[in-house]
């Protein structure tokens, strides 16, 4: 008996000393984690409140402080979350990502929308998005954001300034491409711009519905004209072609059947 004790009263030792270890560990690496979720938080929240102080302004403005107040590592910690989060990071076709001087799209700040970002972050819905790194995050996704930011060049710089004439069916833009974009970026947005030269952007007298042309910069940002933007011009026009013809077979089809009955 004594010998059985012996053996028994060490094991059961060693498994509450091993649970009781693992419990204290669990609960100290959790609150560890908490705390350090809290920091990267807050330190998202500093970024989002610099942001802020710039509402009603454009985000091009807000660049330069939010540069100079937040420092390198902090700017890694975050920046991947913000721009998941809807802050327009800029990328153009001829730079690519440097994590000292973050550029912003030309954007007005919608204070409502920062507040909205800032009590996601405050619940932990976006923890995770805070491990993310931003070098490789953004050299993935380099050609999309560069393409979504001449997109938004186009609707801001072009489309909002154009009018249309709708006794000819004509939209007149207020400059040539070219006086605005590179080549590169004309042909990167040669689709899209087909597609959104669109008289529902427009109101009865031809000028531009700020109220649209707004909703379809957040819908760019959210990716809905990604397709647009990453086909290639050719493969549209051969598409297009291919539904011309369609239509013209078909018409020629009606009008045999219609031509036949008569002569019956």
């Amino acid at each position: 008996m004594n010998i059985t004790l012996g053996i028994i009263i060490p094991i059961l030792t060693a498994i509450i000393g091993g649970w009781i270890g693992a419990y204290f560990g669990h609960k100290y690496t959790k609150r560890q984690n908490s705390e350090e979720n809290e920091k990267l938080r807050n330190i998202a929240i500093k970024a989002l409140n610099i942001i802020k102080s710039y509402q009603k302004h454009s985000y091009s403005e807000a660049e330069n402080e939010f540069n100079k107040s937040m420092s390198i590592s902090e700017k890694r910690t975050v920046i991947v979350a913000l721009h998941k989060l809807g802050i327009p990071i800029g990328l153009s076709s001829n730079e690519k990502f440097d994590i000292k001087k973050i550029h912003f799209v030309d954007s007005i700040i919608d204070g409502d929308d920062i507040d909205g970002i800032i009590l996601q972050i405050n619940k932990g819905f976006c923890d995770n998005l805070f491990y993310i790194d931003p070098d490789s995050y953004f050299a993935a996704n380099y050609t999309l954001f560069a393409k979504r930011n001449t997109g938004k060049r186009y609707v801001s710089e072009m489309l909002s300034n154009s009018k249309v004439d709708y006794s000819k069916n004509i939209l007149t833009e207020p400059m040539p491409l070219d006086k605005v974009f590179s080549l590169g970026e004309i042909k990167s947005i040669q689709v899209f711009r087909e597609v959104v030269r669109d008289q529902n952007y427009f109101d009865e007298n031809g000028k531009p519905i700020q109220e649209k042309i707004n909703t379809l910069l957040k819908e760019i940002d959210l990716g809905l004209w990604d397709n647009y933007l990453l086909w290639s011009f050719e493969a549209y026009q051969n598409i297009m072609l291919q539904n011309k013809f369609a239509d013209l077979l078909s018409q020629a089809n009606f009008n045999n059947q219609n031509n036949s009955q008569h002569s019956k």
